[in-house]
């Protein structure tokens, strides 16, 4: 299970850099249509916070400790996730190619924040299955 864990969360890691570089080259689109600059600077910047979740949940170092409890690890995918939607639909409803390529690279976002957010209730299921049925174990 760790060594599968460790590699789908390299993975993520490799997704959400590349996700976050691909918004830099529409970021002219962006602006023109109507998306601040700041919105797309914090979706690329949310993009890094699924790292940072994901670490708190798989990496056994204590600094991370504060991430583990469930809901402050998905609070942590929240930004990323609504905003890659928002940016998203304003540059779907726009209608030019220039702009729905731009739509698509923040709705990579979007889709790889909830990704990671199944990934994490899978192994959060994972562990609490394992732990219930270790404890059954007579020897």
């Amino acid at each position: 299970r760790l060594m599968l864990t460790y590699l789908i969360s390299l993975i993520i890691v490799y997704f959400s850099v590349k996700s976050a570089i691909q918004l830099t080259p529409h970021w002219p689109v962006f602006e023109t249509y109507g998306v601040s600059a700041q919105s797309v600077l914090f979706l690329q910047f949310s993009s890094i916070l699924y790292i940072v979740s994901l670490a708190g949940l798989t990496l056994p170092f204590s600094g991370l400790g504060l991430l583990r409890p469930i809901p402050i690890g998905y609070l942590m995918l929240l930004p990323g996730i609504l905003l890659g939607r928002k940016v998203s639909g304003v540059m779907d409803c726009v209608g030019i190619d220039k702009a729905a390529a731009a739509g698509r690279a923040a709705n990579n976002i979007m889709w790889l924040g909830l990704g990671t957010a199944a990934f994490m209730t899978v192994i959060v299921a994972f562990d609490f299955i394992v732990s219930r049925v270790g404890n059954n174990i007579p020897f």
